[in-house]
């Protein structure tokens, strides 16, 4: 078993280099649109300046300071996504990584108008994963669903989120009834720096990262989803293939 799971990190670590080489061309993409946003700001700020209008040098200043934060995130995300990281696995309870997820969103879903109904049950035996590494998984998945939500007329726009266990497999499930995707874009949701959303709104790095902290612990992501309609994704994990905390440093 133990050359099996050596082999399996070998695999997923070959196809994560595999995944940097092929997508470190899309840098200059993400870039090129954060740049514009703060060309935009300056040209706002200098516009200001010369008619002394107060209003335009604050517009300005709040386009720099948001696209200065899309930098810091774009930065992270694709330094989180390719670097090795091994998880800091400890033993956890599933239902409170939950329960801090939905206190996270749950204020941001209702001002939006977005129905917002969390179904988590109130024990499930803890188990060894890393605790920041699921909720990061689980914060992607719901943000995609309340910009899947924004982007469809559906009515009335809801997420809904479910934990539960079932033949020894811890399972997170995201639904909504947003815009969905098609064939075209399923086939390209874990490809690096693809994204659907509006210029410079998403790094297109949010899915991958999601499968490959799902992977390093043994589990599986799934997915389902018809335009018009909306979409499932679903993180399952095995017990018997979660990583063993007696091999963490």
């Amino acid at each position: 078993m133990s050359k099996l799971k050596q082999l399996e990190s070998e695999i997923l670590e070959a196809e994560r280099l595999a995944a940097v080489g092929q997508t470190v061309a899309g840098l200059s993409h993400g870039i090129k649109n954060i740049l514009m946003g703060l060309e935009g700001g300056i040209y706002v700020i200098n516009s200001g300046i010369r008619r002394n209008d107060n209003n335009l040098v604050k517009q300005g200043w709040t386009m720099l300071q948001t696209n200065i934060e899309k930098v810091s995130n774009f930065v992270k995300e694709f330094l989180s996504f390719a670097k090795g990281t091994v998880p800091r696995v400890k033993l956890v309870d599933p239902v409170a990584i939950a329960n801090e997820v939905v206190e996270l969103y749950r204020e941001k879903i209702n001002q939006l108008g977005i129905i917002f109904i969390p179904k988590i049950p109130k024990n499930i035996s803890p188990a060894p994963m890393d605790p920041q590494g699921i909720h990061t998984c689980i914060c992607n998945l719901i943000s995609n669903a309340i910009d899947a939500c924004l982007m469809s007329d559906n009515k009335p726009p809801t997420i809904i989120f479910i934990l539960f266990e079932k033949n020894d497999i811890i399972c997170y499930e995201i639904r909504d009834n947003g815009c969905g995707m098609d064939y075209e874009v399923k086939q390209k949701i874990f490809t690096g720096f693809f994204t659907t959303k509006s210029s410079g709104q998403g790094t297109g790095l949010g899915l991958l990262m999601t499968r490959k902290i799902v992977q390093e612990h043994g589990g599986k992501i799934f997915f389902q989803s018809s335009p018009g309609k909306g979409s499932v994704f679903r993180l399952e994990f095995p017990r018997y293939r979660l990583p063993s905390i007696k091999n963490q440093n």
